[in-house]
């Protein structure tokens, strides 16, 4: 039986709409509204956007707030930042950003983007459609077909410009930079160059969605949900229009999870791993090995036709912390001198990849610095990164040589993980805890130095007793002392083995091989130290759990799983100071690092304000709870929480609040929202509350149910 929509007007009056739904869901969608009021709303996304250069700080900038208007007549407002003492007639080439945080005219999502306009350049902010000052409806989701269109048309306008010399670069860090692959791929004649911060063009398997095929949620799943929608400070927050078209469109939350599978909704086409031409614009990439987005610098280095630079730090997301720093200003704007304003700085002929190589830390998840050091590589296809097997043995050894075949099973305990941080970004902590209930493999003290760089793989031989897993593998180094560091990770949903746009279920008892890409990475393993891998069916709760109780079966020894290690000879000591120099960097020891100690809580995606683990040792349940202050204590919070049960993984939930506050004359404003997700064996059941208050009073609210299966998740 079909359940229906209910829609409350503020007269009291009910309006039935029917729709189509699961048996046994009922979806409902609720409006309170109250009279119309003068109020407003300022909001500033402290985490998302990080920090920023004021026009203070910025002297040789002048701030022009303008409209473009779209091919649909929608109106989208732009931040033009120009270089203030320039002759009145000079044309520059233009710097494009684009995202829905809708940051204030005059401030710069990054510190260095002021050196851009002191540099010769227009840097231009644009409010996504629904966002900000822009006009139309707020999208159902990030990266939308109307994003891409309209940020296209925005290029195509900055580049006619009386001002402009029709040279036009995209940039950004996170969604901005995202946005600048994906409109990359499609080659706007007017964008000459890309440099992007933190970011890929694989939003299926590699955003926060769906990471690796599976399901993922955290603190940016209610942010987005409940704090983009809000209206800019300067017009009435209750105007009906606004409402209509933020306050009230779909959480993207329930947008994506119809979507559990890859596909064309994803951007596919748009993969520079699938379609050659995508990586046809100059693109220069800034990663992070403490960032979850850096695969995409390597994929880029590996299929872009068109030129192609990267630099990877020891950073988290922020791209500055931990350190050290480098100057990625003056980096960046060699990339953008030499595409946009033709000038010959040899930008091509220095190295194509700079990479901070990591050494040994202790994992403080809020430390400061990263010991390790700078490295050039000329060319990425001709780096001397040469393969080194290492199998997985009987005797639970990781070593060059097999030893005879045998199997090793493992239940699954639906917590594996609860205790080793945020799967693959940021510094984690110690990684013995979340390993306790994995299988685990270590290779003897090493008698010298091992640096590896790129992509390590785990070749596993594995079956399980259902039709449906996931397989979580992790690389960590154990100091003498037993403290255990993680190196990289990561994850293949079962029913992607072979496909991620058509799913399989797999055959209980059947043995697959089982290819693991872990995440990419920099390690100097040092003398002493031991290797390890963990292999797990759970890794909670950076991972939805899979539905089912199993037993995991793993093939070792002769013919059975296997690791390959990506090694790298070491540097001469003078090649590493010159690759630092480059980069306005330093190498430290690892001994400087630790004497650095450690930084803020709030800097990290691991060390939230608030986190506690609770356990139920007769329930065998496990709930993990987290709060974020990103602003001001009194005007901004997100927390969240996750449980599960180890004896019935389907009974997994996570429930996310968030709240923002401000003043508008006399009134106190608010806005809540709440995302709420649970699961059983066959379908996620889904909540979203949004509500705006003023004066403690709610005066209009909206709520959206869903019951939605699970497609091989």
């Amino acid at each position: 039986m079909a359940g229906e929509i209910a829609v409350w007007a503020s007269d009291g009056d009910q309006k039935i709409q029917k729709r189509e739904i699961e048996p046994g869901c009922l979806v409902s969608r609720s409006s309170r509204t109250m009279s119309r009021l003068s109020l407003g709303f300022a909001a500033a996304f402290a985490i998302l956007t990080t920090s920023y250069a004021s026009a203070k700080d910025a002297p040789q900038a002048s701030f022009l707030r303008q409209k473009i208007v779209m091919k649909d007549g929608v109106q989208l407002e732009i931040c033009l930042a120009k270089p203030s003492k320039a002759p009145p007639k000079e044309r520059f080439p233009v710097l494009l950003t684009v995202d829905g945080y809708a940051s204030p005219c005059g401030s710069y999502g990054r510190p260095w983007y002021a050196d851009y306009v002191k540099a010769g350049y227009v840097v231009a902010y644009l409010n996504l459609r629904g966002t900000g000052a822009s006009e139309g409806k707020l999208a159902d989701r990030e990266y939308s077909q109307t994003e891409l269109d309209d940020t296209a048309e925005a290029v195509d306008w900055l580049s006619s410009q009386p001002w402009s010399t029709g040279r036009i670069g995209m940039f950004g860090t996170s969604w901005s930079g995202f946005t600048a692959m994906l409109v990359g791929a499609r080659k706007p004649a007017a964008l000459k160059a890309i440099v992007t911060f933190m970011a890929t063009e694989d939003i299926y398997s590699e955003d926060v969605r769906y990471p690796s095929g599976i399901l993922h949620m955290d603190d940016y799943t209610v942010a987005a949900d409940s704090m983009l929608f809000v209206t800019p400070p300067d017009q009435d927050p209750f105007d009906e229009e606004i409402l209509r078209n933020r306050f009230d469109q779909q959480p993207m939350s329930l947008t994506f999870l119809r979507q559990q599978r890859d596909g064309e909704f994803w951007h596919r086409g748009l993969r520079r791993d699938l379609n050659p031409s995508a990586g046809d614009v100059p693109t220069m990439m800034v990663g992070a090995w403490h960032d979850p987005y850096r695969n995409a610098a390597i994929r880029a280095l590996e299929n872009s036709r068109g030129p192609v630079r990267a630099v990877i730090g020891p950073w988290n997301h922020s791209s500055d912390y931990p350190g050290p720093t480098a100057d990625l200003g003056r980096v960046t704007l060699d990339w953008w001198d030499y595409f946009l304003k033709g000038k010959q700085n040899g930008v091509l002929e220095k190295p194509q990849v700079s990479v901070f190589m990591r050494r040994p830390y202790r994992p403080i998840i809020s430390r400061s610095q990263i010991p390790g050091e700078w490295r050039s590589i000329a060319r990425w296809n001709n780096a001397p990164i040469r393969p080194q097997i290492f199998s997985l043995t009987e005797s639970h050894a990781l070593a060059p040589i097999a030893g005879p075949a045998s199997d090793h099973r493992l239940r699954m305990i639906a917590s594996t993980g609860v205790g080793a941080g945020l799967g693959w970004i940021d510094v984690s902590p110690d990684q013995r805890e979340g390993d306790a209930t994995a299988l685990i493999y270590e290779s003897s003290p090493l008698t010298s130095e091992l640096q590896i760089l790129g992509s390590p793989v785990a070749s596993l031989l594995s079956s399980v007793d259902v039709d449906h897993a996931n397989w979580f593998v992790k690389l960590s180094d154990v100091a003498p002392d037993g403290t255990t560091t993680l190196v990289t990770g990561g994850a293949l949903n079962g029913a992607q083995r072979q496909s991620s746009v058509e799913p399989e279920p797999l055959v209980p008892g059947t043995r697959y091989p089982l290819e693991v890409k872990l995440h990419a990475t920099s390690w100097i393993f040092q003398p002493g130290h031991r290797m390890r891998i963990s292999v797990s069916n759970a890794l909670f709760p950076s991972y939805w759990p899979s539905a089912k109780p199993l037993v995991m079966t793993l093939g070792v020894g002769e013919g059975g799983s296997t690791l390959a290690l990506p090694v790298i000879p070491p540097q001469a000591p003078e090649a590493a100071e010159k690759a630092a120099a480059d980069m306005g960097s330093r190498n430290l020891t690892v001994t400087e690092a630790e004497a650095a100690g450690s930084g803020h809580a709030e800097t990290t995606w691991n060390g939230p304000v608030r986190s506690q683990i609770l356990r139920d040792d007769l329930k065998r349940t496990t709930t993990v709870k987290r709060g974020y202050q990103w602003a001001s204590p009194d005007g901004e919070d997100v927390s969240v929480e996750f449980s599960v049960a180890d004896d019935d993984p389907a009974k997994a939930s996570f429930v996310g609040r968030s709240f923002m506050k401000s003043k508008w004359r006399e009134h106190d404003v608010e806005w809540r929202g709440t995302t709420e997700l649970k699961s059983d064996a066959g379908a996620f059941h889904y909540r979203h509350v949004r509500q705006l208050l003023r004066d403690g009073k709610v005066v209009r609210e909206r709520e959206w149910n869903e019951c939605i299966p699970r497609d091989l998740q």
